[in-house]
């Protein structure tokens, strides 16, 4: 029997598993590890990762599971005395000496010492944790004696113990949490409203008598009650709210419950992985782990709370008037110089009725004196029109987003599962599809009886030779069309048979593009870019005198591809993630949109 190996790369992909500690009991443990993202391309850790898989399987040692651990792109630097957190910086080698500290891991195995670490102090206080809990340590094809080798533990290494022992306590609470996280249980923090504790340890359970209540707030407010008048009608029925002294429901209690995800089963927790660090330094450091918990669903029609969504989207127009003029920008925190790299600011004129992106170079070079800013301004840069960049790059993302398979079977996945769940049983199907065929076959029949009563008319006279051709062409294409059709359900009944209830997702893609197509409010189609778009560059050719637009995407959906694999198989390939439109005359592409705007408002004048 072939050995069940499990390969983990990085402290996410650890996360997203499925191993145990019952994994760890019955394993072996490769650890490899490179220092460069160019080793990473080469064949350095398959390397490592083959001779340690293949000492193990020629050994005598009894085990299922080989588990793998590769640290990619990990400096073997990872001791320093101005840092208590950089003591271990790497994730995966903390995860295994946890474990070891555990009694779960009998048998390690590296390369060489370098791979372990290349700090005496550290290496010596990790052998000692070898020694200590009994793991044996092989090093390519040779055992080590672990107590031979923490022997010499000096009075350096003492000095540097509480340290490391500080960091360890850290990092097993870390990964205490995150083993909790994994099983869907809730840590820490009041339990959400409508949910109760269970009997187990952070057990999450439906709160009865409460949740009734959150599916009726989810009702009321998309039959289209207010904010106020859900707090009324709470208020009369003396539900007390979560967490409030006076027991009085507040608006943003409320907006909380109708956003949040858990009523629908998801919670998403970030966790940081170094010690006296904030979230924003781990999430730049990419020191984090994202954890998604499944818990019971309180709102189960998924449709429900995605028409709730929309309708809390469309509340934010709502908000204070001057504000929202202020900040009325599709593209705002999105558009930079293409030339310096700085962000563009926003000038308007409201005499003159005129907004712009200009370069905010200026404004920097005034605050820096050095020359770190590279150099820009009128000679580099030129002012274009923010109706014409929103205009270009609305409609950039619109085309993008339908034309994207990736996005396509993204949407496929998302709602495929959902509408096959929900199907009616598959026998009622055939049987409405055998009746569809039956009616086309009775029309079939029905229109050849014509064709015969049109060549009568014909002998008799009563009908031209050219009246009858283009009538008996009529009758053809209709029973062509009944054909297919009588094709088409035969063959959904052929994949109903073999368990797969045909749904035509493109259609639900289609009308959902169409739906975000038609957006009216600036939030919404705020909402829409700032989900796909990541950042845009803004070139001026100062000898064509035009602008162009670089969109560079969050996914790589730019001319991306489906290749046929086998029959109704399909592999999407990435594209790219950058977008280019060219060619923009700013001042003309305006006077076009203004005259757009003229026409559209004097058609619905002349509507009225």
């Amino acid at each position: 029997m072939k050995d069940n190996i499990l390969v983990i790369r990085s402290m996410n992909d650890y996360v997203d598993s499925d191993i145990t500690d019952n994994h760890f009991k019955n394993s072996v443990v490769v650890y490899c590890r490179v220092s460069t993202i160019g080793q990473i391309k080469g064949t350095s850790l398959d390397s490592q990762q083959n001779k340690g898989i293949e000492f193990f399987e020629k050994s005598n040692i009894k085990f299922k599971n080989i588990l793998v651990f590769r640290d990619e792109g990990k400096s073997g630097d990872d001791y320093d005395n101005s840092n208590v957190d950089s003591i271990v910086i790497r994730d995966l080698l903390n995860v295994i000496i946890s474990k070891i500290e555990q009694n779960l891991v009998k048998h390690f195995w590296v390369i060489d010492s370098d791979r372990l670490s290349r700090s005496t102090e550290l290496s010596s206080i990790i052998y000692k944790t070898f020694g200590d809990n009994d793991c044996n340590y092989y090093i390519l094809n040779e055992r080590k004696d672990v107590n031979s080798l923490s022997g010499g533990l000096v009075l350096k290494i003492l000095t540097v113990f509480d340290e490391y022992e500080n960091h360890k306590r850290f990092q097993k609470s870390t990964l205490g949490k995150i083993e909790h996280l994994k099983k869907n249980k809730w840590y820490g923090g009041n339990y959400p409203y409508g949910f109760i504790k269970g009997k187990g340890k952070g057990e999450i359970l439906i709160d009865k008598s409460k949740s009734k209540y959150v599916k009726k707030i989810f009702e009321l407010f998309n039959e289209g009650c207010s904010i106020k008048e859900l707090i009324k009608y709470l208020n009369k029925e003396k539900v007390l709210p979560p967490k409030s002294i006076k027991k009085v429901w507040n608006e943003g209690t409320l907006r909380n419950i109708l956003r949040s995800e858990l009523y629908i089963g998801k919670n998403t927790v970030t966790q940081k992985l170094l010690k006296n660090r904030s979230r924003e330094y781990c999430i730049e450091k990419n020191k984090v782990v994202t954890i998604n918990q499944t818990f019971p669903k309180i709102i189960k029609n998924q449709k429900l709370f995605d028409e709730v969504q929309i309708k809390m989207n469309n509340l934010v127009k709502n908000s204070n008037a001057d504000r929202r003029i202020k900040n009325n920008y599709l593209l705002k925190g999105l558009v930079f110089c293409g030339n310096c790299g700085s962000s563009m600011k926003i000038n308007v004129n409201k005499n003159k009725d005129w907004k712009v992106y200009c370069c905010s170079y200026i404004e920097k070079k005034w605050k820096d004196i050095s020359d770190s800013i590279p150099k820009c301004g009128k000679s580099f840069s030129k002012q274009i029109h923010i109706g014409v960049v929103e205009d270009l790059v609305w409609n950039e993302v619109l085309d993008t987003f339908k034309n994207s398979y990736i996005i396509k079977e993204r949407f496929k996945n998302e709602t495929l599962p959902n509408k096959l769940k929900n199907r009616e049983q598959p026998l009622n199907q055939i049987k409405t599809y055998n009746k569809s065929i039956s009616n086309y076959f009775e029309k079939i029949e029905k229109l050849n009886n014509s064709k015969i009563e049109l060549f009568r008319e014909k002998l008799t006279l009563k009908l031209s030779i050219s009246e009858y051709e283009s009538l008996e062409s009529s009758v053809d294409e209709e029973i062509e069309f009944c054909q297919n059709k009588i094709i088409e359900k035969e063959k959904e009944i052929e994949i109903t048979n073999n368990g797969i209830v045909w749904y035509d997702w493109l259609e639900d893609f289609d009308n959902q593009y169409n739906t975000i197509k038609s957006y009216k409010t600036f939030e919404e189609k705020r909402e829409f870019i700032h989900k796909f778009v990541d950042k845009i560059n803004v070139y001026w050719d100062n000898i064509s005198n035009t602008h162009k637009l670089v969109v560079t995407f969050k996914l790589k959906i730019v001319k991306d591809k489906r290749i046929n694999k086998e029959k109704y198989m399909f592999k999407v390939v990435n594209g790219q993630n950058e977008s280019v439109i060219d060619d923009i005359n700013s001042t003309k592409h305006n006077k076009l949109l203004k005259q757009k705007s003229n026409l559209k408002v004097g058609y619905q004048i002349t509507q009225q």
